[in-house]
């Protein structure tokens, strides 16, 4: 089976299978985090809601409370976007991580955020009892994506649907240890 040429799908050398596009909506549902990404955005700091304009069909974001300030300003808005996109990624959630490094990275990013609002709170134009929901909207978003990496879950569970091969288990010296696919599953018994 030749290569494919450019923009068709790119074939999984491993089966000699093209993927279908029910498989690949279902990747980019399970991995993707730019439309969680917007929502958050959009829904959380700029006080937004996604609408459909019954005439016309267009989807818009209009103000939840129109007569209100916004919880946060553009700054503000971009500041902690650009935080969040250092943490809420699509390789963040494919990799395997332990409860330890899991928990080692929320306490790092709770403390980055928590510093962040306090510092820049007034230039953001935000109120401080906004401060608390949006920083603990941010965390549930993080925490979202690394839970998702807790001993490779996503990659593992992605693998699994598009490959027919068994788990494995491979010995070691020191133990058993179980993998899939080289990916580490639990942890290694002594």
């Amino acid at each position: 089976m030749a290569p494919p040429s450019s923009g068709d799908n790119f074939m999984d050398y491993s089966t000699g299978v093209y993927p279908n596009t029910s498989d690949q909506g279902m990747f980019k549902l399970q991995v993707d985090v730019s439309e969680e990404l917007k929502t958050f955005e959009n829904e959380i700091l700029r006080g937004t809601v996604e609408k459909i304009d019954v005439e016309t069909g267009k989807k818009a974001w209009v103000l939840i409370a129109p007569e209100e300030k916004p919880p946060v300003n553009e700054l503000g808005v971009r500041e902690i976007i650009s935080r969040l996109k250092a943490r809420v990624t699509k390789i963040a959630k494919l990799s395997c991580k332990t409860d330890e490094e899991i928990y080692k990275d929320m306490f790092y990013f709770d403390m980055s955020i928590s510093e962040l609002i306090a510092k820049r709170c007034d230039k953001w134009d935000m109120d401080i009892e906004i401060a608390k929901n949006i920083k603990d909207a941010c965390i549930e978003l993080v925490w979202d994506v690394l839970a998702s990496s807790r001993d490779g879950f996503t990659a593992i569970n992605l693998k699994s649907q598009y490959s027919r091969q068994e788990v494995s288990r491979i010995d070691n010296s020191e133990g058993q240890k179980r993998s899939f696919l080289g990916i580490p599953l639990g942890r290694k018994s002594s």
